[in-house]
C-alpha cells in the first residue's frame, strides 16, 4: 500500500474512533524540545489531576488513599506521590471493577499477554491510547521512519482461525508484512527474506529474539541482509540483549532502537538515535522501587487513563538506575537505565525442539481475559515429564483443564499434566518465568 494512503487511513480511522493521535503527536513533537523544568512541571500538574480524579471517582482509590489519611487535595509535594502505595498486578486483577471511574471516558480494553504469569485486562480511555500510539510514532520519527511506511513485523500469530483472519486484516491496514516469531526455521526465514525482496519494507519492528533469530538464519544461509535496505530495526516487548543488537546490526547494516512499555500503560521508554532510552513523561510517570541488588522494580502510571487509573503500578520489570549524563540528542526527556526481566529466551523442550518463549503467553491470553486463569507455570521434571501449574481465576470451571491440555498440545505439541495451586513461589528478583526446571524451584 502507498505510504501516504496508509498514513491517511490510519489517522482518519483513529480520529473516528475517538483517539486524537494526530493532535497528541503534534503536542509531543513540541514538548520534546522543552526544558527539563517545563517537562517536570507539566508532569506534576498531570499527577495531581490524576490523583484527584482517582480519589473522587473510583471506590478502590478512595478507600486506599483514605486509609492513609489522605483526601482529594493531599497531593502537594513529590514526597506525597512517592509515598503512595505500589499497585500490584494481583490487586489490579481482583479490583478491576472498583478501579473503574464513575465518570469513565470512553475507551477500549487492553489485555496483557500474561508473560509475567499474571494476565491483566485494563480499560483504557481513548486519550490514553492516543498517547500510547503517538509515543510510538514520535520514536519512529527519531529514526527517520513515518506512519504508513511499510515495515517487516516480527510478532506472534494467533492460534485460532478467527484470530488469524483479524491479524491479516490488521497487517494490511498497518501496511506491514508479518513474520511469525514462533516458526523461524531456515526455510521460513528464506521465504520471508524473498518476500521482502519482492515487496520491500522501510524498517523492521518486533521481538528482539525473533529479529535476532531471523538475522542468524539469513546469515547462515549466506543471504545479504543489507539488500533489504532497512532504515532501522525497532525492538520491543522483551529485553534487547547486547548480542541480539549486534547480530541484527551486523546482518542488516542498520541501526537498532529498543522501545519499552506494556499493554496496560503504553510506551514508557524509547531509544533515540544515540541508543539512550528516553521516558515520555508527558504521558507516563515512571518510578523506581529499589531492590537489594542495585536494580529497581519499575512502577508505571498512565497519566491519561481516567477510565481505569493505574497509579504506581508494578509491571514486573527490573531496571538499573539511569546515568545522570545529558543525552547528546539534546532532548530533555529523562533517561531510563538498562532493563532486565522480560521473557523472550529460546526454550528447549524435552524432545530437543527449540521454541520462542512468547508462545505460551498466546495460549493463555484469552484465559486471562476470560478470567479462567490467574497465573500459570510449566515445570519440567527429570525424565521429561511436564506439569502445567494453574492458579485458577474466578471463571474457572471443571472443563478448563481438558481445554488447556488440548490447547497446549496443539500450540506446543506437548503433553502436560494439569495441577491447580494456591500460589507460586518467586525465586530471585526477576519476573515470573513461564518455564522452569523442577530443581530450580527445589523440587525433583
Amino acid at each position: 500500500m502507498n505510504a501516504y494512503l496508509a498514513r491517511l487511513l490510519y489517522l482518519t480511522a483513529q480520529e473516528a474512533r475517538g483517539e486524537p493521535v494526530s493532535r497528541v503527536l503534534r503536542e509531543l513533537e513540541q514538548s520534546q524540545r522543552w526544558s527539563a523544568d517545563q517537562l517536570g512541571e507539566q508532569q506534576w500538574t498531570r499527577k495531581i489531576a490524576l490523583f484527584r480524579h482517582a480519589f473522587q471517582t473510583t471506590p478502590f482509590y478512595r478507600e486506599r488513599f483514605s486509609a492513609l489519611g489522605m483526601n482529594a487535595d493531599s497531593m502537594r509535594t513529590p514526597a506525597d506521590w512517592i509515598g503512595l502505595p505500589v499497585l500490584e498486578k494481583r490487586e489490579a486483577q481482583e479490583n478491576a471493577a472498583r478501579m473503574r471511574s464513575t465518570t469513565a471516558p470512553r475507551g477500549l480494553g487492553a489485555s496483557t499477554s500474561g508473560s509475567s504469569g499474571t494476565p491483566v485486562t485494563v480499560y483504557r480511555s481513548h486519550l490514553s491510547w492516543a498517547h500510547a500510539h503517538a509515543n510510538v510514532f514520535r520514536g519512529w520519527h527519531w529514526h527517520g521512519v513515518e506512519i504508513g511506511e511499510r515495515y517487516a513485523y516480527f510478532w506472534g500469530v494467533p492460534l485460532d482461525d478467527e484470530g488469524r483472519r483479524v491479524a491479516r486484516r490488521k497487517d494490511r491496514f498497518f501496511n506491514r508484512e508479518r513474520c511469525s516469531a514462533f516458526d523461524l526455521d531456515a526455510p521460513r526465514a528464506r521465504a520471508f527474506y524473498e518476500t521482502l525482496r519482492r515487496r520491500p519494507a522501510r524498517f523492521a519492528f518486533g521481538y528482539p529474539s525473533a529479529l535476532a533469530a531471523f538475522a542468524s538464519q539469513i546469515t547462515d544461509l549466506g543471504l545479504d541482509g543489507t539488500a533489504l535496505k532497512w532504515k532501522v530495526a525497532i525492538t520491543t516487548a522483551e529485553v534487547l540483549h547486547d548480542f541480539q543488537r549486534e547480530a541484527i546490526q551486523n546482518a542488516f547494516g542498520c541501526a537498532v532502537a529498543d522501545s519499552y512499555g506494556c499493554a496496560e500503560i503504553g510506551v514508557a521508554g524509547f531509544e533515540c538515535e544515540y541508543a539512550r532510552m528516553h521516558v515520555p513523561i508527558e504521558s507516563v510517570a515512571l518510578d523506581l522501587d529499589p531492590a537489594e541488588d542495585g536494580r529497581a522494580s519499575v512502577l508505571l502510571t498512565d497519566l491519561h487513563n481516567y477510565s481505569q487509573p493505574l497509579i504506581r503500578y508494578r509491571v514486573g520489570d527490573l531496571a538499573l538506575p539511569a546515568s545522570p549524563e545529558v543525552c547528546p540528542c539534546g532532548r530533555a526527556l529523562p533517561l531510563l537505565g538498562r532493563l532486565s526481566g522480560r521473557a523472550g529466551d529460546t526454550l528447549e523442550l524435552p524432545d530437543g525442539r527449540r521454541m520462542n518463549a512468547n508462545l505460551p503467553s498466546y495460549v493463555f491470553k484469552h484465559h486471562g481475559k476470560a478470567g479462567t486463569v490467574r497465573e500459570y507455570q510449566f515445570v519440567q521434571f527429570p525424565g521429561g515429564r511436564i506439569e502445567l501449574r494453574i492458579l485458577p481465576g474466578p471463571a474457572w470451571t471443571d472443563e478448563i483443564p481438558a481445554a488447556l491440555r488440548a490447547e497446549v498440545r496443539e500450540a506446543l505439541a506437548l503433553d502436560v499434566e494439569i495441577r491447580r495451586v494456591d500460589r507460586f513461589e518467586r525465586r530471585g528478583r526477576g519476573k515470573h518465568r513461564d518455564f522452569v526446571r523442577a530443581e530450580e524451584i527445589g523440587e525433583s
